[in-house]
C-alpha cells in the first residue's frame, strides 16, 4: 500500500518540497499533541511554550522557553528524545530504510526526496547513503553514550546514565537540548564531557557524506574522497578557526582567562558553526563584537547532509570561490583545482539570498514587537539561531511575547527544511525551456 501510495505521487520538485514540508509538518503535531499530555509534564506550562517547544525539538534547534527538566518529567523528556532522533537523521531517512528493507527498491520519490532533504548531489549512491545514515547514527550515539556516561560519573552525577544517553543523542543531531539549567556551563572544566560533545557535534554537523566518504576510503572502496567531503573539511576548519580567535579578542574577559579562555571560544565557536548550541560559557556575558562573530558564524552553518543548519559551507564556499575568480578576471569558477557547475552556484546564490530575506523578515517583524525591550542584536541574534537551527541565546526567550515565540517557531521550521526547499514549494516550476531574449548590458 505504501509503495503503490509513493509512485502515485507527482514528482516535480515543487510536489517534492510540499510533501517534505507536510511531512516535518504532521510530525511537529505529533510532537505537540505529546507534549501536551499532562503525565509528560511537571509542572504548568502554557500552550504556545509547548509549540514551541514542539517545533524546536523536531527541527533539532534546541532553543527553550522554560527549564526542559522543570517543564517535562522523565517521560516526556524520552517522549522528547524520539522526536530530537527523527527530526536529526531526517524522517525520509529513516522511512527510506524502512522501505527498502520491506520492498528491497527505493522508490523514485523517495528517492528524491532524500536528494532534496539532505542536498545530495545528483549521482550521490543512495542505497549506501541510507544505510550510512542510520548506522553511523547508531554507533556514533552509542559510543558518545558509554563516554559521556563515565564524564558524568566522574563529575559526581548520581544516575549518569539517563544525562549521557540525552546528552549523546542530542549532540549528533545538533539539537543542543539539555538536562542541565545551564546546558553544561558547569561541566566547563571536564574535558572528558566538553571534548565529547563536541566530537558528537562536528561528526552530526559535517554530514553523512563526509562519514561515509573516509569509510569507503579506508575499506578501499573509493580511491579518494569526494570534492564535497574536501571543501567541506577546510572551510569548517577555516571558519572554526578564524571565529574562535576573533571571538576570543574580542572579548576582554575570555582574554584575562588565557589558554582557559580560548578553549571555552573554540568550544562556543564550534557550536555556533556546527550548530548544536550547547554552550560552556554564558553568552549573554560575551560583548557585542563577540556576539556579531557568533551570528556570523551562526548564517554560515553547518555541512550539507547532516544534522545542522544554516546556509550551509559549500553554498558560502562556492560564493566565495566566484568572488576570486571574478577579481582574479576569470570566466570560470574553481575551487581547490576543481571547476564547480555553474547549477551548483545558482543554488548556493538562491538559497543565501533567500535565507537572507527570511532572516531580515524574521528580524523585522520581532523588532516591531520586542524592540523596545531588548537590544537589537540580541533579538538578531536569537532570530539568526533560530532560522540556522543553532539553539544558543542570550537569555532572551523566555521572556519574549507569545507573538515573537510563534514568530520564532516558523524561523526554526524553515530552518529545518532549508530555504530551497520552502522557496521549491512555494513557487511553481515553469517549463525548462530556454527562450530568446535579447541582451543587454547593465552596470554591477
Amino acid at each position: 500500500m505504501v509503495k503503490e501510495w509513493l509512485e502515485r505521487q507527482n514528482s516535480d520538485t515543487r510536489s517534492m518540497g510540499i510533501l517534505l514540508i507536510k511531512g516535518y509538518f504532521i510530525l511537529t503535531v505529533i510532537c505537540f499533541v505529546g507534549l501536551l499530555m499532562p503525565f509528560f509534564q511537571n509542572g504548568t506550562t502554557s500552550l504556545v511554550d509547548h509549540l514551541f517547544y514542539a517545533v524546536s525539538i523536531v527541527s533539532t534547534t534546541g532553543l527553550a522557553p522554560t527549564s526542559f527538566t522543570e517543564s517535562y518529567n522523565l517521560g516526556g523528556q524520552i517522549f522528547s528524545l524520539l522526536f530530537i532522533q527523527l527530526g536529526g537523521i531526517g524522517y525520509m531517512a529513516l522511512s527510506s530504510f524502512i522501505i527498502i528493507k520491506s520492498f528491497k527498491k527505493l522508490p523514485n520519490i523517495s528517492a528524491r526526496l532524500l536528494r532534496l532533504e539532505f542536498n545530495l548531489p545528483q549521482r550521490y549512491p543512495l542505497l549506501a547513503f541510507v544505510y550510512s545514515v542510520i548506522i553511523f547514527t547508531l554507533l556514533i550515539e552509542f559510543i558518545g553514550a558509554i563516554v559521556l556516561y563515565y564524564g558524568f560519573k566522574s563529575a559526581g552525577l548520581d544516575d549518569p546514565l539517563w544525562p549521557a544517553i540525552f546528552h549523546s543523542i542530542s549532540a549528533f543531531c545538533t539539537a543542543g537540548f539539555s538536562l542541565f539549567g545551564d546546558s553544561i556551563t558547569g561541566f566547563a572544566d571536564n574535558k572528558l564531557i566538553t571534548n565529547t560533545i563536541l566530537v558528537l557535534s562536528l561528526l552530526g554537523s559535517l554530514g553523512f557524506i563526509v562519514l561515509l566518504d573516509f569509510v569507503l576510503k579506508v575499506f578501499g572502496k573509493r580511491k579518494t574522497i569526494t570534492q564535497t567531503t574536501k571543501i567541506i573539511l577546510f572551510s569548517s576548519t577555516v571558519f572554526w578557526v578564524l571565529a574562535a580567535v576573533a571571538i576570543y579578542f574580542s572579548d576582554s574577559t575570555l582574554m584575562s582567562h588565557g589558554s582557559a579562555g580560548f578553549r571555552q571560544t573554540l568550544f562556543q565557536s564550534i557550536s555556533a558553526h556546527t550548530t548544536v548550541g550547547f554552550n560552556s560559557y554564558d553568552i549573554g556575558e560575551i560583548n557585542v563584537a563577540g556576539i556579531f562573530v557568533l551570528i556570523l558564524l551562526m548564517i554560515v552553518g553547518a555541512s550539507p547532509a547532516g544534522t545542522g543548519g544554516g546556509i550551509k559551507t559549500t553554498s558560502i564556499t562556492a560564493i566565495l570561490a566566484v568572488l576570486i575568480s571574478i577579481l582574479r578576471r576569470r570566466k570560470y569558477v574553481t575551487f581547490l583545482g576543481k571547476e564547480i557547475p555553474s547549477s551548483n552556484i545558482y543554488l548556493a546564490v538562491s538559497s543565501s539570498l533567500f535565507y537572507t530575506i527570511i532572516l531580515i523578515l524574521g528580524t523585522w517583524i520581532v523588532l516591531l514587537i520586542e524592540g523596545s525591550a531588548f537590544p537589537f542584536e540580541k533579538i538578531l541574534f536569537e532570530i539568526t539561531s533560530a532560522l540556522s537551527t543553532v539553539g544558543l541565546s542570550t537569555g532572551i526567550t523566555g521572556d519574549l511575547s507569545d507573538s515573537s515565540k510563534v514568530v520564532i517557531s516558523i524561523m526554526m521550521f524553515i530552518g529545518r527544511l532549508g530555504v530551497l526547499t520552502i522557496g521549491y514549494a512555494l513557487i511553481s516550476q515553469s517549463p525548462d525551456l530556454r527562450e530568446k531574449h535579447k541582451i543587454e548590458d547593465i552596470a554591477i
